[in-house]
């Protein structure tokens, strides 16, 4: 039979990637949830009749593993992952069940039990099943971060997940692929290209030291998983002296990123970086970390919630708020880089403080997505985990020949 893809989630979406290769074996490739959705409450992969033989995660950010627990109601099947992506996910599925709590379609046993079915597979490791074999490749995305690539019957099909190309302070980058059959790519960014980095870290610091040499603190919301890493490590890069404290889940995700060397490229820097950086442990860190002027590295990314909120309504009116990563339609950052307040206990707060962005992404940007897929050079292209990827199938089509499609949520796509 010939092999089909089932598009459970992250199509024609961003959020819940979720999908299950149909070979000589069922394989999921991820399962995520969508935390974010409009209806407000959180949305999960698609159900599907077929029954699993296997499942390999890509990385351990929410929107691709927060679900994957669920699989553990009735399924004793193996998943695979990177070490420092089951560590990670471990501590994210955590606080995903205390803040979400019945909202989750899983519980504590389900988390102990997927936890029990986990086996580790490393870069270039390839596991074979069947007539089907698999090999992971670092996406340059985060510590662990994978592409999947699939052989069966002398066809290869290879799963991005999220990627970046461009070479980071953690990180490489990913490789282009050669020679792929089809390719099951995001396309976050396919509309826009991200600026120059070197020009954007440069503007970073520029703020940074304004900001401190008027006296204010600069306040950075950041996702606690990659983007804290990157923060620090940037800074230190630039700068040895200014003062940086680090509050909430990042610290404990550096202490991951530390333990597995091998998946972040300076750990040596990154360690010293970590040293040179005050932790914050509890108020009085916080009340100290406002009283001079200083960098705030703090979670939640988006603003919903975390020590970010405490610290918003404490710095004082020199200080400024830089967004690094994107924010949802809804969440306080956007709501604040838009219209400048942040809903606390269903109260609109306005904010009196400057709102900058400067674009960090993790995602590769429309440039390196043409030239990833051109290098690729795959007979079908798959687009996933995009607003708007219709419009992206039809450019790859009428400019670039290829048999570009953009599935539905629920479609079966022959491959």
């Amino acid at each position: 039979m010939e092999p089909f893809l089932e598009c459970l989630g992250a199509s024609r979406e961003v959020g819940r990637s979720a999908f299950m290769l149909h070979t000589d074996r069922n394989i999921y490739l991820d399962y995520g949830i969508k935390l974010f959705d409009e209806s407000g409450k959180p949305k999960f992969p698609i159900p599907t009749t077929t029954k699993p033989d296997m499942m390999i995660l890509s990385h351990a950010h929410l929107d691709h593993s927060g679900c994957l627990p669920s699989l553990y109601h009735h399924n004793k099947i193996r998943w695979y992952s990177t070490p420092p992506t089951m560590e990670i996910c471990q501590m994210l599925w955590m606080d995903s069940m205390k803040i979400n709590g019945s909202e989750l379609p899983f519980r504590l046993a389900q988390f102990a039990k997927a936890l029990k079915f986990w086996s580790p597979l490393l870069y270039e490791q390839t596991i074979q099943t069947g007539r089907t074999s698999m090999v992971l490749h670092d996406a340059g995305h985060i510590s662990g971060a994978s592409m999947i690539e699939i052989e069966h019957e002398e066809k290869t099909i290879l799963y991005t997940g999220d990627f970046k190309c461009e070479e980071t302070f953690m990180h490489k980058g990913a490789k282009l692929a050669k020679d792929v059959d089809v390719l099951i790519t995001e396309c976050t960014y396919a509309k826009k290209e991200h600026p120059p980095r070197k020009a954007a870290e440069r503007k970073f610091m520029d703020e940074i030291h304004e900001t401190i040499e008027n006296g204010g603190n600069v306040l950075l919301p950041s996702f606690a998983l990659g983007r804290t890493q990157e923060l620090i490590a940037m800074i230190r890069h630039y700068d040895k002296n200014v003062p940086v404290f680090v509050d909430g889940m990042g610290r404990e995700i550096s202490k991951i990123y530390l333990r597995y060397p091998k998946y972040i490229k300076d750990p040596n820097a990154f360690r010293k970086n970590v040293h040179e950086v005050t932790s914050v442990a509890d108020q009085t860190d916080r009340r100290l970390a406002t009283r001079k002027p200083s960098v705030i590295i703090t979670s939640a990314g988006m603003m919903n919630g975390g020590p970010v909120l405490n610290y918003l309504f404490n710095c004082n009116s020199e200080s400024k708020v830089l967004f690094t990563g994107y924010c949802v339609d809804g969440t306080n950052g956007w709501k604040l880089q838009n219209h400048g307040f942040i809903t606390k206990d269903e109260q609109d707060l306005y904010v009196d403080l400057p709102i900058e962005y400067i674009d960090f992404s993790a995602h590769a940007g429309r440039s390196d997505l043409l030239k990833f897929i051109k290098a690729a050079n795959p007979q079908k292209v798959v687009l996933v985990h995009g607003d708007k990827p219709m419009d992206f199938a039809a450019e790859l089509k009428e400019e670039h020949g290829l048999d570009a499609v953009a599935p539905l949520p629920g479609e079966r796509i022959m491959l």
